[in-house]
């Protein structure tokens, strides 16, 4: 049974490649599979950045700006964590007692319910 599951994915994903308008239906079709996941990741990746901003703040004693989040982000990270799983950089924001890091979500909305965001209080 299992050999079978396997041999059917594989097959999807061969025709996925070999006819190019299959493409889009096999993302829809997976998509409701994939989409815990990639909500997970996000929640991991965003657990992770805070834990390195929090090791940044305490090491030089500030956050990092928000208007050079991007360049502190990719200064500190390779890959794919510098993005969220839908491929939108990670969005921060820093206030005097606290930061927040916030992927837009499944929709690529700013400010809409599937946001997912982490923040943190001092002390870092």
């Amino acid at each position: 049974m299992v050999s079978k599951l396997i041999l059917l994915i594989i097959l999807g994903f061969v025709a996925a490649l070999y006819f190019p308008d299959s493409r889009q239906s096999l993302i829809n079709t997976a998509m409701p599979v994939l989409e815990p996941v990639y909500v997970w990741s996000a929640e991991r990746e965003i657990t992770d950045l805070i834990t390195s901003v929090r090791r940044e703040a305490r090491g030089t004693s500030g956050l990092p700006a928000t208007r050079s989040w991007n360049a502190w982000l990719t200064a500190n990270f390779t890959g794919d964590i510098t993005t969220d799983p839908w491929g939108k950089t990670y969005s921060y924001q820093a206030w005097p007692d606290s930061f927040a890091i916030r992927s837009d979500g499944p929709d690529g909305q700013t400010d809409t319910e599937d946001d997912i965001r982490g923040s943190f209080r001092r002390p870092f």
